[in-house]
C-alpha cells in the first residue's frame, strides 16, 4: 500500500471510485433516491476537480489502482474520505484518516472537524473525534442529516 498526493491525472478514477463506492454501500444506510443524488456529484468534473484538489488529498494506491482518497482544507476541514466498495474494512481509511491527521499535525491546526456520513461516522469516532451535532442538508432538493465531528489536538480549548 502506498499513500502519496494528488494528481491531476488521478481525477476520473478518483470520480468513478467515489460514484461506485456510493453506488454500491449506499442502499444500507440511505433511501435509493439519496443515493443516486449523492453519487450524481461525481458526475460534474469540474465540480469533483474542485473538491479534490482545492484541498490536501491523499491517495491510497496498491497494485489495483487507486483504492482510496481523503483531503484536508488548509483549515482543518475534512472534506473527503473514500474507500473502494471492494476494500472497505482493510484498514484503507485509518492509513488515509492518519495520514490526514499527521498533515494537521505538521501545521498550526488545533481542530479537526468534518462532516460524517453513516459510512464514516465509525472510522472517525476510532481515532478519537467526538460528535457534537448533526445537521440536515439539502443536496438537489434531496435531505441528508450529516454527523459533525471534531478532532481537538492536544492544548486546545473544547467548545
Amino acid at each position: 500500500m502506498n499513500i502519496r498526493l494528488d494528481e491531476e491525472s488521478d481525477l476520473a478514477e478518483l470520480a468513478a471510485l467515489y460514484q461506485h463506492t456510493v453506488l454500491q454501500h449506499g442502499p444500507q444506510h440511505y433511501s435509493l433516491v439519496q443515493t443516486q443524488t449523492w453519487a450524481s456529484f461525481a458526475e460534474n468534473l469540474d465540480l469533483f476537480r474542485h473538491f479534490i484538489f482545492d484541498a490536501t488529498t491523499y491517495v491510497a494506491t496498491d497494485e489495483t489502482g487507486i483504492v482510496g482518497f481523503a483531503g484536508i482544507e488548509i483549515n482543518g476541514h475534512i472534506r473527503s474520505t473514500y474507500v473502494r466498495g471492494d476494500r472497505l474494512h482493510q484498514g484503507i481509511g485509518s492509513m488515509l484518516l492518519q495520514a490526514l491527521l499527521d498533515d494537521a499535525a505538521a501545521k498550526p491546526v488545533t481542530r479537526l472537524y468534518a462532516e460524517a456520513s453513516e459510512f464514516s461516522l465509525g472510522l472517525f469516532q476510532k481515532f478519537g473525534f467526538r460528535l457534537y451535532d448533526t445537521e440536515a442538508v439539502d443536496f438537489n432538493g434531496v435531505a441528508f442529516t450529516r454527523y459533525l465531528v471534531e478532532y481537538l489536538a492536544e492544548g486546545s480549548v473544547e467548545r
